[in-house]
């Protein structure tokens, strides 16, 4: 099951948008998907029409459970429409991450996402996590679990400016991790002006061959979708928004059977989110690993396109 955590720390740059509506992109084209929502905010299930006074049991519930064959993924999952099935959140999934919580208490503190994914992965061929916007457990459980980084990142000026800090500070907590995530940036939050073009050419030069030859565009329908509770792709199907999206899964796909390069990071041990790794994963085996995944997409030059 391939595993996507979409993750920045920054809030309001469109992770929730995306994982939502890559959700529903992989639902339509026929992939059984699970969007798992990490985030206490719980707006994944707002935007799909989840009514969260009738969310019973949570993420938080299943991460605490023990996990083996008799954990149902009935009793935690929401089957919104036909191949797509939610794992809602609620406020309450703040506190797992507070100290002296249950959570914080279990050995495998770090490792229970992807304990719990292993269990219901048979289910699914793709997983999105949306990821709250801190550093934290949470977040540290979604990349643990995940087999691909994406970092929503938006084409204006203080968040172009934030990209690098942002990549690195994901970079350092996957080295930490000790496994093979691949980091890919999306342009998201596009809005078509000469500024505009000129940051998101300078967010492709910075970051290539990482960032994704398309870009999300700021569509209106994107907003109106999320307060109907809907997916683009029921809400506007055919529209412009819908195929942003559809054009950023077809890229994933034609990436993931790409062969992927390699790049070394630099020892960030003295980096503060590589400390906050170290700390949350303690009971972990020691690893030295400190490479990661990067990808080869072709790349579009002419921005002016967007």
């Amino acid at each position: 099951m391939r595993t996507f955590a979409i993750v920045n720390q920054k809030g309001g740059c469109g992770k929730t948008t995306t994982a939502i509506n890559i959700s529903a992109v992989y639902a339509k084209q026929g992939f059984k998907t699970l969007l798992v929502d990490m985030d206490p905010q719980a707006h994944c299930a707002a935007g799909l029409g989840v009514p969260e006074d009738q969310i019973i049991k949570h993420i938080g519930d299943a991460l605490v459970e023990h996990h083996d064959s008799e954990l149902e993924g009935e009793e935690y999952l929401w089957k919104v429409t036909r191949n797509l099935h939610l794992a809602p959140s609620t406020m309450m999934l703040s506190s797992l991450e507070a100290p002296g919580s249950l959570l914080h208490q279990m050995p495998d503190r770090d490792r229970r996402l992807e304990s719990l994914l292993s269990l219901w992965g048979s289910r699914f061929d793709r997983c999105v996590i949306d990821c709250p916007p801190n550093i934290g457990l949470l977040t540290y459980n979604a990349l643990r679990a995940a087999t691909e980084a994406l970092i929503p990142v938006e084409t204006g000026y203080f968040s172009i400016r934030g990209a690098r800090r942002q990549r690195k500070t994901i970079e350092a907590l996957i080295a930490r991790i000790g496994k093979s995530v691949q980091c890919r940036i999306l342009p998201s939050i596009h809005r078509p002006s000469p500024l505009a073009r000129r940051l998101l050419q300078r967010l492709q030069e910075s970051f290539a061959p990482e960032v994704a030859p398309t870009v999300i565009r700021d569509h209106e329908t994107l907003r109106e979708a999320a307060s109907f509770g809907q997916p683009i792709v029921d809400f506007a199907p055919g529209s412009d928004a819908e195929q942003d999206f559809e054009a950023l899964v077809g890229w994933l796909e034609d990436v993931s059977v790409s062969q992927q390069p390699i790049v070394e990071l630099s020892n960030a041990s003295s980096n503060r989110a590589a400390e906050l790794a170290k700390r949350m994963s303690a009971q972990s085996v020691e690893t030295s690993a400190d490479v990661i995944g990067k990808i080869m997409p072709s790349e579009e030059k002419d921005v002016t396109k967007f």
